[in-house]
């Protein structure tokens, strides 16, 4: 189960980042409408967020995307980029909406990595936490925090909304503990023979597969079951991500299916002997 999820991870980093760009896109046209009157929202406060905004959405997308570093942090940057986000927003707009701080939870979620969603949890109520010690010196909008003080800003202020995340974050990681057994019952399991008659047909159809391919579309898929995603089979083979996806599209048409990660699970552990 691991390994596939290991395959899976600079995907799902791939599309939390154009995620991000979507988010920023949001926060952009929020700023604008401030900008415009449409809201009534101080100006300092929407440069303060359009900064937030920059360092927390598009650089994490930029590094993704564009420079395309695929390593094991970079969820944890994402996540923590969230976390300050959703501090920002919370602090600046919404001081009462604790739902925001949700939203790194839910993403580090789609990982289906439980020490993730421990960092999400931590680095989130540092956040809440955080949120509320900056308005013991400046409160951008009084009127939505009753509180005062550093003690009843920490009692009554951030204890309670850390204790309302704390209820959400059970919530998801219930729901993820349970995926992810859903997810072990559909894996091969590995406590039988490698090489069982189910084995030697399966190795055999790989076979065939291979032979209906040209040398391109063979590079491609064979990188494609290694569990590399387009962008990175783009980079390993000095071509563009829209061909990759029309090379994907081909193979996706010879094979007669387009399920990925059946694909990874069913044909990557003869890889070795027919690169």
């Amino acid at each position: 189960m691991e390994l596939i999820l290991r395959k899976n991870e600079a995907e799902i980093n791939e599309n939390v980042a154009k995620g991000l760009l979507i988010v920023f896109s949001c926060v952009l046209l929020t700023v604008s409408l401030c900008w415009i009157g449409i809201f009534d929202i101080h100006v300092s406060m929407t440069i303060i967020m359009l900064g937030v905004s920059v360092i927390t959405l598009i650089i994490p997308s930029f590094l993704t995307l564009k420079i395309h570093i695929y390593h094991k942090v970079m969820k944890y940057y994402i996540v923590a980029a969230l976390a300050i986000m959703a501090g920002a927003s919370y602090a600046l707009f919404t001081f009462q909406a604790v739902i925001v701080f949700v939203v790194p939870t839910i993403i580090a979620a789609f990982y289906l990595d439980k020490k993730l969603l421990y960092f999400s949890c931590v680095i989130t109520m540092v956040a809440i936490f955080v949120s509320h010690i900056i308005t013991v010196f400046h409160m951008f909008l009084p009127w939505l925090e009753p509180f005062v003080g550093m003690k009843d800003i920490i009692q009554y202020g951030a204890l309670p909304r850390c204790l309302q995340y704390c209820g959400c974050f059970l919530l998801i990681l219930f729901m993820m503990e349970k995926y992810r057994k859903l997810f072990v019952q559909i894996l091969p399991q590995k406590n039988f023979p490698i090489m069982r008659a189910e084995d030697d047909e399966q190795k055999k159809e790989y076979e065939a597969l291979l032979s209906e391919l040209t040398e391109r579309e063979k590079s491609v898929f064979q990188l494609m079951i290694s569990g590399y995603t387009n962008m990175q089979i783009a980079d390993k083979l000095c071509l563009s991500n829209g061909t990759i996806k029309n090379y994907i599209s081909v193979i996706y048409e010879k094979l007669g299916t387009k399920e990925r990660n059946a694909l990874i699970l069913k044909y990557s552990r003869f890889l070795k002997e027919n690169d």
